[in-house]
């Protein structure tokens, strides 16, 4: 039976040494963060066959991390909104990526690993501080003396560099659903706006100018909410343009867009309903209301407030 004749299942052993499972390998990634996993893995597999050629006896070591690999490209596909908030599918593809990368240090000589030290420690300067001890504890005299010693070193810098990786993104994906949460629970609450207003004639969230008298007030609060939302989406604009990802499998400049676009007509609203209100001050040419004042009829039992001119005031 040929590689095309085979059924259904784990890859050949001789395939998976030449770096060719044949699984997933004719599938289009169907997301950004999807190619980048599917470029990692496909260098991944060709790095395996090559420590499997040049060296026999890690060829039963390579094979059971290629069916790792293998996995991960089952994960390859189309995903439902479920997925997309919780990030299972994409957080297993990397941390199965970074387990197979710190098991490949057992298969490679020390003279490979230290050429291959200055990229790992590059990587891990992205998410580690400058001064970390992982970073830091290496002697290419003393490394390629005692070679286990070596191996262990660069196993534990793979190690908290994936491991503060997997933390930094699994935080950026909740900083993504909270802020679409705050976006979905502004939009219902400008729509519930909306539809208090129409329901109801004798609320006003909005004092009518003077030319719009005969306007309703729910056609009014519409546009102002309209008009809240096109200056944000003109504030958002050039942020979402020049903004880059840095690499986050998840798009936070699209979804900070979206979070001023869903705020930005609440703030218009709450901007006009605060203006609206007559604020008082000592240039004002009349005092404001006394909201739960006496009034100067009524008996007062307290001292009242003096005015900014030194008389009492009366309401």
């Amino acid at each position: 039976m040929t590689q095309h004749d085979a059924p259904p299942g784990d890859p050949p052993e001789d395939a998976v040494r030449s770096g060719n499972t044949g699984a997933g390998t004719s599938a289009v990634p169907a997301a950004a963060w999807q190619v980048r996993v599917r470029t990692k893995v496909d260098d991944l597999y060709q790095q395996l066959a090559s420590l499997a050629a040049r060296d026999p006896t890690t060829a039963p070591g390579a094979v059971p991390l290629q069916r790792q690999l293998s996995g991960v490209e089952a994960l390859l596909g189309r995903s439902d909104v479920v997925d997309w908030l919780r990030g299972g599918k994409i957080e297993y593809a990397w941390q199965t990526i970074h387990t197979v990368e710190r098991a490949m240090v057992e298969l490679r000589t020390p003279a490979e690993l230290l050429g291959l030290l200055p990229a790992y420690r590059d990587s891990a300067a992205q998410f580690l501080k400058a001064d970390d001890k992982v970073l830091l504890d290496f002697d290419a005299t003393k490394d390629l003396a005692e070679p286990e010693l070596f191996r262990a070193k660069v196993r534990a810098l793979l190690l908290r560099y994936h491991q503060a990786s997997d933390e930094f993104h699994e935080s950026a994906r909740r900083l993504r659903n909270r802020m679409l949460g705050i976006s979905v629970f502004a939009l219902l609450a400008e729509a519930l706006l909306v539809l208090v207003q129409w329901r109801s004639r004798d609320v006003h969230l909005l004092k009518p100018p003077g030319d719009a008298a005969g306007v309703p007030a729910w056609r009014l609060l519409f546009f102002v909410l309209l008009a809240g939302a096109l200056g944000a989406f003109i504030s958002a604009l050039p942020s979402m343009i020049t903004s880059r990802s840095g690499g986050l499998p998840y798009k936070l400049p699209f979804q900070q867009g979206l979070l001023k676009l869903a705020v930005g007509p609440l703030v218009a609203v709450v901007g006009i309903m605060l203006r609206s209100v007559a604020w008082w001050s000592p240039r004002s040419a009349a005092p404001p209301p006394c909201w739960g004042w006496p009034s100067s009829s009524a008996p007062v039992s307290r001292r009242s407030p003096r005015s900014p001119t030194g008389g009492r005031r009366s309401c």
